[in-house]
Parts: structure tokens; C-alpha cells; sequence
């Protein structure tokens, strides 16, 4: 039984506990109690002998840039042996030069497109090959559209589900004997996103297939519990990656960006890219089942759940502010900056943003159907 399930039973036979003692009913109370100091002398044990990543071998998809290139850090940092995946070999090469700086874990790099199953199998393959199997996987990689739904298509809905959900499903199947062959338990992370959980006016294929990655996550960690094998689903919300220079955007390009940006830096309500990736990978550690980093994620799903109408209705007002253009033309961020750059509202948040870039390995892209994966 993992800890962080022996923590919530601690929880239950603890007010357990109390309930009886408050009814009167001592003697009853002598079997949860007794049931606690079990649980807790486990959790301490545990707790005082964590399991470290030194030697092991990862894979992380998306891995050149952002949230994938921070999980790198923290992996390479306690020497374990990583492998990135992504397109952009020049990214990729910036991103390993980086790592290797720490002088901790090898850092290998394969330049590939994981929504293409035959380049996804060869690079998952070498991998294995190179570090003597897999311990873990993180199937990181993404991309965002934002934009009205009517400035949408099928094929918008497509392309990410593609990168989100089927390319995640891919490579689970193909590392899946590697995990398998390990004498240390496998582990894998699906990167997922509030989105999953709360759809957002304007993100309407991105929260789809979020939503898709986190139902079969879910099931997934049930079904290959028993092998001993871990599934952990995160759901992060807006974190200070640089990454809005690399989403797509349609409609009014330029107000889309500029707000998607502004709350991607706004203090308070995202997170640094770091503090997000050590409790990520904390949560690979302790084999939890999922993991919500941070209050205002926790706290935007917590009132989703108590008060749904209410919260709908707040969205409903958030999609009045939002812009309503509804052009189908395919924008990178890098491409829609002008009114965030320029907009005197905006100007607070661009150093920020701009040291976000700088430290997430982000540069300009400008072929938005490239970044969607549309071109594959």
C-alpha cells in the first residue's frame, strides 16, 4: 500500500478515533486507534528512506523546453539517466547543454515526432537500449490552441488529441515491457492540466482531450496497480513556462495572446515551472495516484466542486471579456505579441514573461501548423 494511501486511512481512523472517544464508546475506539499508531509508525519508516532516481533511466516527452526541461533538472540533478524527447533538435541540443552543466546524470536527446508511432517506438527503443531499460516515463510533450470554438475545426480537436492523449496511450504501450523487465518497480507520469478537470472559454480542443488523457490515466493506474506498476495523473495549472510564445492561437490573435500571457505570469495565480516540477517528480516518488500542485489549482477545483453553478456562471462572464473574432487563421504567439508588448495594461507582466522564456529554453516559432502538429 502506498503512503499517501496509509496517510488518508491515518486520516479516517484518526476522526474514527475522536468520534468514539466522543460518544463514549472507549472501547471501541481501542481498535482505530491502535489501527493509527500502525499506520503512522509505516509513514515514518517510509518517510525516513526514500526511494532516490540515482542510476535509474527516464524518458520525457516535450522534454526540450518548459515544464519538460524542468523535470529533467530535477531528475539529472539526483543522477538519474534521461533521455528527451521533441522535435526541435536544435531545442534539444540547447536544453542538453544546459543539463550537462550540472555534471549529475547523462542526458541523451532524440529529435522526434511523438505523434508519429514508427518515430516514437525507434526513439523509445534506443532509449531502453542505451540505459539498460526504463524506470520511469513522463509523457509531458503538448501544444495549446486557444481561440473561440466557432473559430475551430475537427481538425483542431484532432491534432490534440493526437499529441494529448493518443501519443501518451503510445508510448505507455511501447515502454511498457521495459517497466516490466525492471526489478524496481515501474513508474509513469501523465502531465494532464486543470483543464482536465474545469474546461476554460476560448481552450475548447485543449480541455477535450485533457480531459481524455486524465479519464484514461485514471483507469490506467487502477489496471497496472497490481503490477506494481505506477501511474501518476497531474493536473497543474497556469505556470510561468514561456510557453505562450509557442501556443496557437486563432480569432483575434493578438487580444488572445495577450490575455492567455497575462495570466500565464500573473503572480499569484501561476506558479514557478520549478517549484511545479519538484513536486511533480516528489509525486512519481511516492507513487501517488495524482497530484494537484498549489492552492489556486486546488482551490479553483475545490470550489468547482462545492459550487458548480456558480463557478459556470463566473466562466460565463469570463468568456463576455474575452475576444470575440472568430478568424480560422493558424497564429504562434511569437507571431501575436503585439498588442501584449504594446497595451500599457500588459506592460507589468512582460518582464516576467520574458524571463520565463529565457529560463524555459523558449525561442520564437513561426509556423503555427507546425506547433499544432498539423503538418504531420
Amino acid at each position: 500500500m502506498r503512503t499517501r494511501v496509509k496517510n488518508e486511512l491515518l486520516m479516517l481512523c484518526g476522526l474514527g478515533t475522536l468520534a468514539l472517544l466522543r460518544s463514549n464508546r472507549k472501547r471501541l475506539a481501542i481498535l482505530p486507534a491502535l489501527a493509527s499508531g500502525y499506520l503512522l509508525t509505516r509513514i515514518l519508516v517510509e518517510t525516513s528512506n526514500p526511494d532516490s532516481f540515482r542510476g535509474q533511466s527516464a524518458i520525457i516527452t516535450g522534454g526540450s523546453r518548459g515544464l519538460g526541461l524542468a523535470l529533467a533538472r530535477q531528475l539529472v540533478n539526483e543522477n538519474c539517466n534521461v533521455t528527451l524527447l521533441a522535435r526541435d533538435e536544435d531545442e534539444l541540443k540547447r536544453a542538453k547543454a544546459q543539463l550537462d552543466k550540472l555534471n549529475r546524470g547523462q542526458v541523451h536527446i532524440i529529435a522526434c515526432d511523438i505523434t508519429d508511432n514508427v518515430q516514437l517506438s525507434s526513439a523509445i527503443h534506443e532509449a531502453a537500449d542505451l540505459f539498460d531499460g526504463i524506470d520511469l516515463l513522463i509523457n509531458n510533450a503538448g501544444a495549446i490552441v486557444v481561440g473561440p470554438w466557432e473559430s475551430m475545426t475537427q481538425q483542431d480537436f484532432e491534432a490534440q488529441m493526437n499529441i494529448h492523449l493518443y501519443a501518451a496511450m503510445n508510448s505507455i504501450r511501447i515502454a511498457l515491457p521495459f517497466l516490466r523487465q525492471k526489478t524496481s518497480a515501474g513508474r509513469i507520469v501523465n502531465i494532464c492540466s486543470m483543464g482536465g478537470r474545469m474546461a476554460i472559454p476560448h481552450m475548447l480542443p485543449y480541455d477535450t482531450s485533457k480531459f481524455a488523457l486524465s479519464g484514461f490515466s485514471q483507469g490506467l493506474a487502477t489496471e497496472l496497480y497490481d503490477e506494481d506498476i505506477s501511474v501518476t495523473t497531474v493536473y497543474p495549472g497556469m505556470m510561468r513556462t514561456g510557453s505562450p510564445i509557442q501556443a496557437v492561437f486563432k480569432g483575434e490573435h493578438e487580444k488572445e495572446f495577450a490575455w492567455f500571457q497575462s495570466a500565464d505570469v500573473l503572480p499569484g495565480f501561476s506558479t514557478a515551472v520549478q517549484d511545479a516540477a519538484k513536486q511533480i517528480i516528489e509525486a512519481a516518488r511516492e507513487r501517488r495516484f495524482e497530484l494537484m500542485p498549489f492552492l489556486p489549482a486546488k482551490l479553483r477545483f475545490g470550489l468547482g466542486t462545492f459550487f458548480p453553478e456558480l463557478v459556470a456562471y463566473t466562466l460565463v462572464l469570463l468568456n463576455r471579456l474575452l475576444p470575440s473574432g472568430q478568424s480560422g487563421e493558424y497564429k504562434t504567439g511569437a507571431q501575436s505579441r503585439e498588442v501584449f508588448d504594446r497595451s500599457l495594461l500588459t506592460k507589468p507582466f512582460r518582464s516576467s514573461a520574458q524571463k520565463a522564456e529565457k529560463e524555459s529554453n523558449q525561442t520564437p516559432k513561426f509556423d503555427a501548423k507546425e506547433n499544432m502538429g498539423l503538418l504531420h
